[in-house]
């Protein structure tokens, strides 16, 4: 077991050829290098929760149905086009993302070297390496060019983040997608009345200890905030795709981004 943990730690390490462009060494932002540092920085911790049947057990067996949820709205056609996944996630979705956008061009950015190395991993173990762009970046503030891409990904990453980050977050997205592009956001539904998890105080307080900024997230209107964010660069986010998953507990959903009239 110590030998395999090693093996798995080794390929998690960060290494300079991953980061195809960027400062050698970035900021990483408090709310993970805090909170979340056991997660996503802790390298015992990177090698236990990239498996599965762990992250299938976090998101309460809902990941498959997430990312095929997720996955509906790519494919290698010109409607999707060019690709920013911005941060990379935990499981299969970075391969499969890449498989499914076949020639389309694929770009995968995050904040911590060792998520990076963990996606480098996994493309090349399928093959992928060469069709996908790995960057050392904060998702806070992206250094593409407007209207760059025409496809974006925030897969689970919007709770994770303060209000503050979240809105900066968004509004850059937004500005490197071109005008008649999406933005596809996986993440949790909003607060409700029905959902168990959402009614019994004991099983919220447990997710709101693994997630503490989710509350903001659960009572604020995400379509509003999208929309909101988008005014910044001077464009419109348009709702055009929603997804309910586990009974609304998850959604995805589709904002198709123009500029305003």
């Amino acid at each position: 077991m110590k030998a395999i943990l090693r093996r798995k730690q080794q390929q998690c390490s960060p290494v300079a050829p991953v980061i195809a462009s960027g400062a050698a060494s970035i900021a990483i932002p408090e709310y993970i290098s805090g909170h979340y540092r056991w997660a996503y920085l802790w390298r015992p911790g990177v090698w236990f929760f990239d498996h599965l049947p762990i992250i299938n057990c976090i998101v309460f067996g809902q990941y498959r149905k997430m990312v095929e949820a997720t996955l509906a709205h790519f494919g290698p056609n010109p409607e999707t086009g060019s690709t920013l996944l911005i941060a990379s996630a935990y499981g299969d979705l970075v391969p499969k993302l890449a498989r499914r956008l076949r020639d389309n061009p694929l770009t995968v950015l995050d904040v911590a070297p060792i998520q990076l190395s963990l996606a480098d991993t996994k493309l090349r173990e399928a093959g992928l390496r060469e069709k996908v762009e790995l960057h050392l970046m904060n998702a806070e503030a992206l250094k593409f060019d407007d209207n760059q891409f025409d496809s974006g990904l925030m897969f689970l990453l919007l709770n994770e983040m303060p209000m503050p980050a979240r809105r900066r977050a968004l509004e850059h997205a937004i500005r490197v997608l071109k005008p008649g592009g999406q933005l596809v956001i996986t993440e949790y539904g909003p607060l409700g009345a029905q959902h168990p998890l959402h009614r019994f105080l004991p099983l919220r307080w447990m997710v709101m200890q693994i997630e503490p900024h989710l509350d903001t997230l659960w009572r604020n209107n995400l379509e509003h905030l999208v929309d909101e964010c988008a005014q910044a660069s001077g464009k419109r986010a348009t709702m055009t795709d929603r997804t309910l998953i586990f009974d609304g507990f998850y959604r995805v959903k589709r904002f198709r981004i123009e500029e305003q009239d």
